[in-house]
């Protein structure tokens, strides 16, 4: 095949350059063009390139209720779920989950919803709530944190950092755990904190170990009292765990 060529100077019929002109642009803009990557239309391409993945996580400063949430993308069409988990009393995050898209640059009106109930250990209580929330500005995408509060507050935090550190973006700046010794007595702090203590099987644990002779009998109950005390604080609960009636 032989080599194009064209002579502008040699058109002098005026359709000639007309078509002349429009050839050389179609060739311009050819060569000017990149190829998408597989699969992905032009949008999609700009809409990767905009947005990047983050995790999402959650606090809870309640110190007498834990609670289950789920989180949904209002922007999906219908909303997605993009997060959600069983949340404890005084839970300070750090249970990534996966994922929502975040613009690289803040932009209002991106909203989410949030989903959840209420428990203590005991019994859930009644009622589920619900909140829309708009994602507040942020000066980088980073981890979405859902934090709640008392009363049914809750609100979205984009922040680089944790609860108590210094580029935590929440309102309350404190970890759970010092918010609620800030208001409360230490103990009603730490009856919120998951108990390794397993008093079902502790029951009388020191009355068995007196009456079957045990060796060691006094350390052995001083150390299970020493662990009691480390969850509950309270010395006349553990006693009565303790030396109280055996079990069946």
């Amino acid at each position: 095949m032989k080599p194009i060529s064209f002579q502008l100077q040699s058109l002098h019929d005026p359709i000639q350059r007309i078509l002349g002109l429009t050839f050389l642009l179609m060739v311009g803009a050819i060569a000017g063009c990149k190829p998408l990557a597989a699969g992905k239309s032009a949008k999609q391409v700009k809409t990767d390139s905009e947005t990047v993945s983050v995790s999402t996580d959650s606090v809870n400063y309640m110190h007498d209720r834990g609670l289950k949430y789920t989180l949904y993308d209002l922007s999906k069409k219908p909303p997605a779920a993009v997060g959600g988990a069983i949340v404890y009393m005084l839970g300070t995050g750090g249970e990534k989950g996966c994922c929502i898209s975040l613009p690289k640059v803040w932009h209002p009106g991106i909203k989410l919803r949030v989903d959840w109930h209420e428990e203590d250990r005991e019994k859930i209580f009644p009622g589920e709530y619900s909140r829309e929330l708009e994602i507040p500005r942020y000066e980088q995408p980073s981890d979405l944190y859902v934090v709640f509060h008392p009363k049914q507050e809750v609100e979205l935090v984009v922040s680089t950092g944790e609860p108590g550190g210094p580029d935590w973006g929440g309102r309350v700046k404190q970890t759970p755990w010092e918010a609620c010794l800030a208001e409360n007595p230490r103990k009603v702090c730490k009856a919120a904190l998951p108990k390794q203590f397993d008093t079902a099987s502790a029951q009388g644990t020191c009355t068995y170990m007196k009456e079957e002779k045990v060796p060691d009998a006094d350390s052995l109950c001083l150390f299970a009292m020493d662990q009691c005390m480390g969850d509950y604080e309270d010395e006349s609960f553990c006693k009565n765990i303790l030396w109280g009636a055996r079990r069946k």
